[in-house]
């Protein structure tokens, strides 16, 4: 039994020397390359495949990109808000579809909306919750962008932390290729272009 204790402590003592060997120097720091890496994870998006195409437009202003034309006519506020205080927001979009095959988007795969301090805030299911029962021309995701048509309705929604009046709105044009992120429309909106 005094020798399977022994080679028990032996091997950890192995594996400890290892694992203190991989380190960058010699006071047993670990690398940072992982650190570092983060850090360049937005950067390297677009090498990725992802946004290499950023398109930039007004509110209420068109963008063509993919057979597909972009039009962000209002974000709403619906004057619900969470336990903490942040408003339900909406997006009023016109999709229109320019090819002949009909296909699906989902708020959670086609947008997104970007803080001063680029945090993301994605798609939230409390707001499509409210947005069903309560407001009027509300579509559930995904919803159907028609061939050869247009989409227009009300989608979400996300929850705007109560500080924020200042964002982008992002949507990926993928049609019906929903890992295919290389354009992105980017909208800015400001506390004038939120009706309530």
């Amino acid at each position: 039994m005094k020798k399977h204790k022994f080679i028990s402590f032996a091997l950890l003592a192995v594996i400890s020397l290892s694992v203190t060997g991989c380190s960058d120097n010699k006071n047993g720091s670990v690398s940072n390359s992982s650190a570092e890496s983060s850090m360049n994870f937005a950067e390297n998006l677009k090498s990725d495949g992802i946004a290499d195409n950023e398109i930039s437009v007004a509110i209420n202003e068109e963008a063509d990109v993919n057979q597909t034309v972009f039009k962000l006519n209002r974000i709403i506020d619906s004057g619900t808000k969470s336990d903490s205080g942040d408003p339900y927001i909406y997006l009023d979009v016109t999709i229109s579809n320019s090819t002949d095959k009909e296909y699906d988007l989902s708020v959670l795969n086609n947008f997104y909306l970007l803080m001063p301090d680029s945090q993301e805030i994605h798609f939230d299911v409390r707001t499509q919750l409210y947005g069903t029962k309560n407001i009027q021309n509300y579509s559930a995701s995904p919803f159907t962008i028609p061939a050869n048509d247009e989409f227009s309705g009300i989608i979400g929604g996300f929850i705007l932390p109560q500080n924020v009046q200042d964002f982008t709105v992002c949507f990926f044009p993928t049609q019906d290729n929903t890992s295919d992120k290389t354009n992105v429309v980017k909208v800015n909106v400001t506390a004038t272009d939120i009706v309530k």
